[in-house]
């Protein structure tokens, strides 16, 4: 064989498809009672969930190459886990749908998979990721949604919503409120709630900023941040007692007085909102706060 020939079949051989991944249908289906609990853990791909009205937990999908379903079920919990080959950098991560219960108590986790959450009704609802991304729509009675470095973006509507991300953003929005608390580091938090009981928000360089239809009657709001510009945006008819702190950053509102020492760095504000029956305190070392009233 000359040497032309040779180069021309080893680039025909280039240019032909590699072969396709072996891919595993899933179809899983068992029975759940009024109030139990599934759990759902997937490292890669994508896991969906949805709710139904049937008394039965439903998955559906594939595997990737390698992979398998491990399940372990009884007549409250259903838990199910996609286990990975050791060496699985070349392997397709498993594309999961799942169906939920009504009033059933979720539990999902993922590495770099994404997880959306829509259309259900759970009692209590726990989701965490690395760096897969979180949607989450629906009703819970209690939430809580976790990240490393992907987004968090949730619409739920539930009395108890807890947020935490080191580097991803925050954004609630919908008719969260009752009890919200948010942590982040770098990641910004956006939040557009319903009145609030009690919300309680702590960044120290992500941008933070909070729009709510107002405190519920003896509400609290506590915002802090180090580094990071703060905005708050409420109803004029708020009652609340106002108080805001800085060390180095400026403070502008719409009520009251900001007040800065003779000497030295420092500003703070104490005023009154409408009949004062609520809390809002805001602390910031060194980024700018700014508090608005006559938001929705």
């Amino acid at each position: 064989m000359n040497v032309s020939l040779r180069h021309l079949l080893a680039a025909v051989a280039l240019l032909a498809p590699l072969p396709a991944l072996a891919q595993t249908p899933v179809n899983e289906r068992h029975a759940l009672s009024s109030g139990g609990r599934v759990e759902i853990s997937n490292v890669a791909g994508s896991v969906t969930v949805r709710g139904w009205d049937r008394n039965e937990v439903q998955l559906t999908g594939t595997l990737g190459d390698g992979q398998r379903l491990d399940v372990q079920n009884s007549a409250n919990r259903v838990q199910l886990k996609v286990v990975y080959p050791q060496n699985s950098r070349n392997s397709r991560g498993a594309v999961l749908e799942l169906r939920v219960p009504r009033g059933s108590e979720l539990q999902a986790g993922t590495v770099s998979a994404a997880l959306d959450v829509a259309d259900v009704d759970l009692r209590r609802l726990q989701a965490s990721t690395v760096s897969g991304g979180i949607r989450a729509n629906g009703q819970a009675g209690e939430s809580s949604l976790t990240s490393v470095s992907g987004a968090i973006r949730s619409q739920l509507r539930t009395s108890r919503l807890e947020l935490r991300s080191v580097s991803g953003a925050i954004n609630a929005a919908g008719t969260s409120g009752g009890e919200v608390s948010a942590n982040s580091v770098s990641g910004g938090v956006e939040l557009d709630l319903s009145a609030v009981q009690r919300l309680d928000v702590e960044t120290v360089s992500g941008s933070l900023g909070v729009r709510s239809a107002g405190l519920q009657p003896g509400g609290r709001i506590s915002l802090q941040t180090v580094s990071a510009p703060i905005t708050l945006t409420l109803p004029a008819r708020t009652s609340a007692q106002l108080k805001v702190k800085s060390f180095s950053g400026s403070i502008r509102s719409d009520v009251g007085e900001v007040e800065r020492p003779r000497y030295g760095p420092g500003s703070h504000l104490d005023a009154r909102i409408g009949g004062g029956d609520g809390d809002i305190t805001i602390n910031s070392h060194s980024g700018s706060v700014r508090v608005s009233l006559g938001g929705r």
